[in-house]
């Protein structure tokens, strides 16, 4: 028993001590103005094996375009994800628009796109397992009521999804994650705006120092039949549905822009410091005082 609160202890203190090995931001970020930008990035279907669900992927006037065909993020589904391995904590930042492909806002339900941060898996597709997602997003577009812009947050715990649906503008917006240790902030803004609007806030003492950050997309999910998409997820995941529903939504992407956050807890004792002095998500911290600790 011993041993094994030793090892739990060690395991903890390795876990604390690696955020400080801070990212190099230089090499991150990605304005879109060149194919060879997208090099640096890695996408979940290569990673894992899945078919690819991107039914467009291009660079195109300064901008990265995204129209992802049929997909989904929630349980045990997934969908195009364009990421990078970060390891400790980051402030990350995507200027996007969410819309249809030839509309302000997209014809198609749960059509959404945004910035996602996911636990890397041990297995890829040949060794797949239900009930091993772990994962968090801020996307914007339609989801359950037609015509109507949304801004969705989600969390994803073993493969169980809770979400939020918020009012949103079919607007340019930036959205943004901090993490901060074991925080993690969920910020947006859009152009006319002055300052941050705090959305979400989560505290997860077991994700790890490494996660894949980047872009997200999905739509049409609910046109896929109720057996697969309720019963089978490895069917859902390793197929094609296009032919189902319609395909309607475009993720225009501005920049992604990674930067280490203006506040941090590494110094001196690590572990104590993350669970007892970053209070980041704690209630008695107002949001105007989370904007003053994130900076612009």
């Amino acid at each position: 028993m011993l041993r094994k609160l030793l090892v739990g202890l060690s395991f903890s203190l390795t876990l604390f001590n690696s955020f400080s090995q801070s990212i190099s931001t230089s090499a991150l970020n990605a304005s879109f103005s060149k194919d060879e930008e997208l090099a640096g990035w890695n996408w979940l279907h290569q990673t894992e094996g899945w078919p690819d669900k991107a039914k467009r992927k291009e660079i195109k006037d300064g901008n990265l375009l995204l129209e992802p065909g049929t997909s989904g993020w929630f349980a045990d589904k997934n969908a195009p994800f364009l990421y990078k391995d970060i390891r400790g904590d980051f402030d990350v930042r995507a200027r996007i628009r969410a819309t249809g492909v030839t509309t302000d806002i997209t014809t198609t339900k749960w059509s959404l796109g945004g910035l996602m941060v996911r636990v890397p898996k041990r297995t890829d597709k040949t060794q797949w397992k239900e009930k091993e997602e772990n994962w968090m997003f801020i996307t914007t577009g339609v989801a359950e009521e037609s015509g109507k812009q949304v801004i969705e947050t989600k969390y994803t715990l073993n493969s169980r999804s809770n979400l939020k649906l918020r009012d949103a503008k079919a607007e340019w917006i930036t959205l943004r994650v901090v993490r901060v240790g074991n925080a993690f902030i969920m910020l947006y803004k859009y152009d006319e705006d002055k300052t941050w609007t705090v959305h979400d806030r989560f505290y997860l003492v077991d994700w790890p120092p490494l996660l894949q950050v980047g872009l997200n997309c999905y739509t049409n999910s609910m046109a896929v039949p109720n057996n697969i998409l309720w019963g089978d997820p490895f069917k859902f995941n390793n197929e094609e549905f296009d032919h189902l529903g319609k395909l309607d939504f475009r993720l225009t992407v501005d920049f992604v822009q990674f930067n280490k956050p203006a506040v941090n807890y590494d110094a001196g004792n690590q572990w104590l410091n993350h669970v007892y002095t970053n209070r980041l998500v704690d209630y008695s911290v107002s949001n105007t005082e989370i904007l003053q600790l994130l900076g612009e």
